[in-house]
């Protein structure tokens, strides 16, 4: 505010910063500073949210006229004070400006390609080459056949990317399938290949992989999937393919057996360049375990993953669920913010093709096509006609569509659909 107070004659120019993210709900308002972190919000105060409407209308790019008359108002004077605080907008005298002052609103160019497949009368034969550099991911399990009985199987592969064993354990995919697969992929964005299965050393033709896999004309990183008790006796296998042209993701679940833990470890394929733990967390004692398997081992690459075992609902309330002050330290840009309002970053992009050769955006998602009947160009224009999966944002998810902080929350992952809810946050509890 000006050191004294405005004549109510006086005018002045409001800017709100285009680096605050805005968000009404209602009778609700909330500011988000994405260069600090600040957040602000106001609840049952008319007098903002009317300011607030003025300042969003497209017209006015965030920038209003404002009286001394207006500003002499509690509400208005609090709020404007507020903004100027936390660096969120300005206050400029009308008279010190030869007319409004101008600034951008970002705008994400997603939608302008959603809109010309949605107005597209040739299907995906017009935008096909358009929308290929959108698949960024594949996710391929080669086949079904594991001889472990793990917690794991049928759920886990459903909340992140696992080994899973299928229904039908002969199911996998014919060779020349996935050759013609990765020939159409050749020219896109793609830019991570992960192979899984039930247990992939049981793939029956994987002699025919590395021919298959290390295409010159397919760059993408490589990654395999195991499970830990799975690797031991593969060393020739693994062999096959030359060191560094691919990365071994392995599976650990608790609790670990120790015989064949310490067989594995110390192999020649564990400690190949890239080798990365993928601990599966089901409550603290599995954290604990995986602690002191890292520090005993000394491994550097490795990751904790919740499951969500059907018996756990506590532990995720703890360990995973999100509240304000998470939020405020996370820190989410802009341009993530701006991104989480119209696709969704953690499956944007990304397919999946199981043994029996059906091909998913997400696995807990509508089935796009199958990999004998359709192709990837076909695939990629249904998934961003539809939106299923790479557009299923807080936005459209209830609760969260009616929450102030749905754009600064992380994006709907699987673990929403395995806990049956889309706030798992200590947020909206709190919002009512």
């Amino acid at each position: 505010m000006p050191k004294q107070s405005p004549k109510k004659s006086q005018s002045f120019w409001f800017i709100l910063d285009n680096y605050v993210h805005v968000s009404v709900r209602g009778k609700s308002a909330l500011f988000y500073n994405s260069l600090t972190g600040k957040i602000l919000e106001y609840r049952d105060c008319e007098t903002v949210i009317r300011l607030v409407k003025r300042l969003r209308s497209p017209g006015n790019l965030q920038v209003v006229g404002l009286t001394g008359k207006e500003l002499a108002n509690p509400g208005v004077s609090r709020f404007v004070k507020d903004m100027r605080t936390f660096f969120m907008g300005d206050l400029i005298d009308a008279a010190l400006t030869r007319g409004k002052p101008m600034q951008m609103a970002p705008y994400p160019n997603i939608q302008q390609d959603v809109e010309v497949i949605k107005k597209s009368t040739r299907g995906s034969a017009a935008v096909g080459d358009r929308m290929m550099k959108y698949a960024a991911e594949v996710s391929i399990y080669i086949n079904s056949a594991c001889g472990l009985d793990c917690g794991l199987c049928g759920s886990a592969h459903r909340q992140f990317l696992c080994c899973t064993r299928g229904r039908n354990t002969r199911a996998e995919l014919e060779p020349r399938s996935v050759k013609n697969l990765l020939q159409q992929l050749q020219g896109s964005s793609l830019a991570r290949l992960n192979i899984l299965g039930g247990d992939i050393f049981k793939f029956s033709q994987w002699e025919q992989l590395p021919e298959i896999l290390n295409a010159p004309a397919l760059p993408a990183e490589k990654f395999f999937y195991t499970h830990y008790l799975n690797l031991a006796g593969q060393e020739k296998k693994i062999a096959q393919f030359p060191a560094g042209s691919f990365s071994l993701k392995i599976v650990v679940p608790f609790p670990v057996k120790t015989r064949q833990w310490e067989e594995i470890i110390g192999a020649p394929a564990v400690n190949r360049p890239g080798t990365h733990f993928l601990f599966i967390i089901a409550g603290e004692a599995d954290s604990d375990a995986a602690e002191e398997l890292i520090a005993r081992h000394r491994l550097e690459n490795h990751s904790f993953y919740p499951f969500f075992n059907g018996r756990n609902r506590e532990f995720f309330r703890q360990a995973v669920f999100v509240d304000k002050q998470d939020l405020e330290e996370a820190r989410p840009t802009m341009t993530e913010i701006l991104a989480r309002q119209c696709i969704n970053p953690l499956h944007f992009g990304t397919l999946t093709i199981l043994s029996n050769g059906h091909i998913h955006a997400d696995v807990n998602a509508p089935r796009l096509g199958t990999l004998a009947g359709d192709s990837i160009y076909d695939m990629v224009y249904k998934e961003m006609y539809r939106g299923s999966s790479w557009r299923r944002t807080r936005k459209k998810a209830t609760p969260c569509r009616r929450c102030t902080f749905n754009a600064l929350c992380p994006p709907l992952s699987n673990y929403e659909y395995a806990l049956g809810q889309n706030n798992l946050c200590h947020i909206w509890e709190n919002s009512l």
